[in-house]
């Protein structure tokens, strides 16, 4: 028996199409509006998921209907037909009619139907036989009841049941009322599913953690990006060879066979692209849903940088103690050495020539020298900044040194630049540093040869570049490497203070330097200091 009301639709739906449509009833009704391909395709791809649901449920309900002839519809919102399938005979005998894909039911053209009045009411509606505004859909039974895709209410279509006259019954527009459930059901479900992938994927690819998941039997379930990144390993490729995790598969089928937890556990792991070891921080835990273990989780972390960092810090601390204990012994050694020196130079003033004792005062001039660099490191240094043309004190400290290149066969080359660059620095410091690199490249030459000393001004941010190059034995990479660091040295006698204490001064001004070198061919060193710019207080 039909809903109460649903009566009074279908009567004001017919009367509708005769008074305002004029709508003749013995004219076979067809569907006048109609989509393009393109326009079908793109509807069709909007609604692909939701299509797919659909047709998977009605063609079991088409399986239960066996031996009655059914046809099943789909319509959007508006009534044009996304999907159409099932009986052939169904098909022919409203072929005329131009039911097809991207038809539109319009009740101004097709009169009385279950597609136009559920859209309008919301609701399931039956329009069987005679119900049919049109004699020509008189042996025509239609079911039609509104889904929604989206379970928001705000995307509405039909699915229809058409079937003949004589198959007609109650219990069809039930069952699909009821299929429509079902699938609005399911298409909720997988959006839900859909959604949680998408927040699970970006959770997982987002964290600088490594995630790896496997099944019961170790299988890789789960390999984030950012595991990829720290073992240097494609998902694709540990799932083609698993042996690639070496260690971390050991810790994961221990879990998967003990059911232990494995936390904190730090170990080394040798990427094949890389030629060091990376310090990792694995953590790994069986997974269960309920009381059985369906698998291993591991999640870890590099932990190299930090390792590199603590030991720095190690060797900066120890650093540290030495420096300040070396200060505190060169503050102590430095009185007495004083009047030692002294004393000498009065011994030889008393008793004349001694073969000895200009050796004794040369080695205590140097101790005297190592000491006060001991001082030097140990205590801040204090600028005393001022204009200066760089050109002219650099002229004066070559000046200075050429009498000591000379005495080793050594000529020193200048080259100025065509400009007078103006620098706001301690002259002192800066000439010391000068002195400090030009005696170095002295030093790498003990056969002679030539030091070239140039400027560069064309350099960014408003710097200027000194380049000291010489003729030298050179440096490895790896004695480059090392350059700066306290009580390094390449010289027999040296201390390896005298680079820390130029590289601090040039730092002080907030410039760098710069170190090329190659073994049997020289090295050049590059000092970087800002050029002076007048600066000018807004009033």
């Amino acid at each position: 028996m039909k809903e109460l009301g649903t009566e009074l639709y279908v009567h004001n739906s017919k009367w509708v199409c005769r008074t305002l449509y004029q709508l003749n009833p013995k004219e076979i009704p067809f569907l006048k509006k109609k989509w393009s391909k393109q326009e079908l395709h793109i509807q069709q791809q909007r609604y692909k998921k939701e299509l797919h649901v659909v047709q998977h449920f009605m063609k079991k309900l088409i399986q239960h209907m066996a031996g009655i002839p059914t046809l099943i519809i789909t319509t959007d919102y508006q009534g044009y037909i996304l999907d159409i399938y099932g009986d052939d005979s169904i098909r022919e005998m409203i072929d005329s009619c131009n039911i097809k894909l991207g038809a539109k039911f319009d009740e101004k053209d097709v009169g009385t139907n279950s597609v136009s009045l559920s859209l309008e009411h919301q609701k399931p509606f039956a329009i069987i036989g005679t119900e049919h505004y049109h004699e020509y859909l008189s042996e025509v039974a239609c079911y039609s009841t509104p889904i929604d895709f989206t379970n928001k209410g705000s995307l509405i279509g039909t699915v229809s049941i058409m079937t003949t006259v004589n198959f007609a019954s109650n219990f069809h527009l039930g069952l699909l009322s009821s299929a429509v459930d079902t699938i609005e059901r399911e298409i909720q479900l997988q959006e839900q599913n859909h959604t949680l992938h998408l927040l699970n994927q970006i959770l997982i690819d987002s964290t600088p953690i490594g995630l790896i998941m496997t099944d019961q039997c170790g299988r890789m379930i789960e390999f984030n990006s950012s595991a990829e990144s720290i073992l240097e390993l494609s998902k694709q490729s540990v799932i083609d060879n698993p042996t690639r995790l070496s260690t971390i598969s050991e810790y994961i089928h221990y879990v998967l066979e003990t059911g232990e937890i494995i936390e904190n556990l730090e170990l080394s792991f040798a990427p094949l692209k890389s030629d060091y070891d990376k310090r990792l921080l694995l953590d790994v835990l069986p997974l269960f849903d309920e009381r059985e273990m369906i698998g291993a989780f591991a999640q870890f972390r590099d932990m190299t940088s930090y390792h590199d960092l603590q030991q720095q810090l190690i060797n900066s601390e120890k650093l540290s103690a030495i420096g300040k204990l070396g200060a505190g012994l060169a503050h102590e050694l430095r009185n007495p050495l004083t009047s030692i020196i002294g004393l000498t130079h009065l011994m030889k003033e008393q008793t004349g020539s001694n073969q000895y004792l200009p050796v004794i005062i040369n080695e205590l001039d140097r101790m005297k020298n190592l000491v006060n660099q001991f001082v030097a490191y140990g205590k801040p240094s204090k600028m005393q900044r001022g204009e200066c043309n760089l050109s002219q004190l650099v002229h004066d400290t070559i000046d200075l040194m050429r009498n000591n290149a000379c005495e080793r066969n050594i000529k020193i080359h200048f080259e100025p630049e065509n400009t007078t660059p103006v620098v706001h620095i301690d002259k002192n410091k800066i000439k010391q540093v000068l002195i400090n690199f030009i005696k170095n490249a002295c030093e790498a030459m003990p056969n002679g040869g030539n030091i070239k000393v140039k400027f560069d001004d064309n350099v960014e941010n408003s710097m200027i570049r000194i380049s000291i190059k010489d003729e030298g034995v050179g440096m490895t990479n790896e004695q480059l490497e090392q350059l700066g660091t306290l009580f390094f040295t390449t010289k027999e006698t040296g201390l390896g203070m005298g680079l820390p204490i130029c590289i601090d001064i040039i730092h002080s001004h907030d410039g760098k330097i710069e170190f090329d070198s190659e073994v049997g061919k020289g090295t050049e060193v590059h000092i970087f200091l800002p050029l002076y710019q007048e600066r000018m207080d807004i009033l």
